[in-house]
C-alpha cells in the first residue's frame, strides 16, 4: 500500500454516480488508496464540486438522469480549464460502441460493473502517474521557453546595442544632426500611431508594428558605414550619381541586416530594419531606389520612415545647405506627396505636426 501512495499523494478524485451504493464502493477504494475522493450524484453537482477545487482525476459514471456521463464528459474537453482532468467511465455496459464512443470523447479509459477492487486501484494509479507525469513535462517545458525566451531577448537586447553603436558612427560622418537616429525612431512611432486610427492603414498597424517601427527605424542609414564620407548622397537631389549614393547605402544597410538576421532568424525587429534600411529611399513615384518600386509596392514601414527621415533630416541639419525653418520642413514635405512621399501617409503626418521631435 506505501507504493500506491508515492504517486498523486494529496491527489482529489471527484467521483460521478447516481447510485448511493457504487459512491460508497468507489469511495472506500480511493481513500484506501491515500488519495481524497469527492462525491457527487449528477453532472451538475459534480460541475460544481470541479470548480471549486480541480481534481486530477474523475470516475464518471456513463448513464445518470439530466445530463449523462458522455454529454458531462463533451463539456469538460470543450473547456480550456477541465479539458486535460483524465476522465475514466464506469459503467456496466462494456460493449466495444460504448468504450469507442467514451474514447472519442476524451476518456483515458473504462472500468466496468460491477467493481473489481484491484482493477479499480491499478487503472486510477495509472493515470493519475500519467498525469503527473504530463504536469512535470508542461512545467519543465514552461520553464525551458521562459529561459529560451530569456536569452532571446538578451542576444536580441545586444544585437540592437551593436548595431545602434554602428549606425551612431554614420550620424558623426554625416552630421545631419546628434540625435537624428532617436529623433526618426520618436517620429515613426508617432507616425505609426497616427496611421492607426485610418481606416487605410487600420487592418495593417498593430501595436507590434508600432513597437517595432521605432526599433527597426533607428537603423535606416546604418549602410552609410560603407559608403565613402563624399559620396553621401544629398536627400533633396535626385540626379545619376545621387541615385547610385541612395543605391549604395541602402543595398549596403539591408545586407548587413541580412547577414545578422541569419544568425538569428527568431530576431523580432530585423526583419523590419531589412525592409526600410533597403526601400528607404524608394519613392512614391518610382523614381528613387530600387527603381521602378512605386507606391504601395514599397513596404508600409519604410513609406512610414521616409516621411520621418527627411522632416528630421530639413530641420537638423543645423548650417547646412539644407537646413529650414520647420514651416518650411513641413511645406517641402507637404510639396513632396504623391511624389517622393505616400500622399496619405503626409495627411496624418501634417495632422501629429506639432508632437513632432526635433533636436
Amino acid at each position: 500500500m506505501e507504493n500506491e501512495r508515492e504517486s498523486g499523494s494529496g491527489a482529489q478524485i471527484v467521483i460521478v454516480d447516481d447510485v448511493d451504493a457504487n459512491l460508497m464502493i468507489l469511495e472506500n477504494i480511493i481513500e484506501g488508496m491515500g488519495y481524497t475522493p469527492r462525491c457527487a450524484s449528477s453532472a451538475a453537482e459534480a460541475a460544481s464540486l470541479i470548480a471549486e477545487s480541480r481534481p486530477q482525476l474523475i470516475l464518471l459514471d456513463v448513464f445518470m438522469p439530466e445530463m449523462d456521463g458522455y454529454e458531462f464528459c463533451e463539456r469538460l474537453k470543450e473547456s480550456p480549464i477541465t479539458r486535460d482532468i483524465p476522465v475514466i467511465f464506469i459503467s456496466a455496459a462494456d460493449s466495444s460502441e460504448d468504450k469507442v464512443r467514451g474514447f472519442k470523447l476524451g476518456a483515458v479509459d473504462y472500468i466496468g460493473k460491477p467493481f473489481e477492487v484491484t482493477e479499480v486501484t491499478m487503472r486510477v494509479r495509472n493515470h493519475l502517474k500519467i498525469y503527473e507525469m504530463q504536469q512535470e513535462l508542461e512545467m519543465s517545458n514552461r520553464r525551458l521557453h521562459s529561459v529560451i525566451s530569456s536569452q532571446a531577448r538578451r542576444i536580441e537586447d545586444e544585437q540592437k546595442n551593436i548595431l545602434y553603436a554602428l549606425a551612431a558612427l554614420t550620424e558623426e560622418r554625416d552630421a545631419e544632426t546628434d540625435n537624428h537616429m532617436q529623433n526618426v525612431a520618436f517620429n515613426c512611432r508617432l507616425l505609426a500611431q497616427g496611421l492607426q486610427f485610418s481606416p487605410d492603414f487600420d487592418e495593417e498597424i498593430s501595436e507590434s508594428f508600432i513597437d517595432t517601427i521605432e526599433v527597426a527605424s533607428r537603423l535606416h542609414d546604418i549602410g552609410k558605414i560603407q559608403v565613402p564620407y563624399d559620396a553621401l548622397m544629398d536627400p533633396m537631389n535626385f540626379q545619376t550619381e545621387d541615385l547610385q549614393n541612395s543605391k549604395n547605402h541602402a543595398l549596403q544597410g539591408a545586407q548587413i541586416l541580412e547577414r545578422v538576421y541569419q544568425n538569428t532568424p527568431e530576431n523580432s525587429f530585423l526583419p523590419m530594419a531589412i525592409e526600410i534600411a533597403r526601400y528607404h529611399h524608394a519613392r512614391w513615384d518610382g523614381s528613387g531606389y530600387p527603381q521602378n518600386v512605386r507606391e504601395k509596392d514599397i513596404p508600409l514601414s519604410a513609406r512610414v520612415t521616409m516621411v520621418a527621415d527627411l522632416y528630421d533630416t530639413l530641420i537638423g541639419d543645423e548650417g547646412g545647405e539644407n537646413c529650414c525653418e520647420e514651416q518650411e520642413a513641413l511645406k517641402i514635405i507637404e510639396e513632396k506627396s504623391g511624389i517622393f512621399l505616400d500622399p496619405e501617409i503626409v495627411k496624418v503626418f501634417l495632422k501629429i505636426k506639432n508632437r513632432l521631435r526635433h533636436s
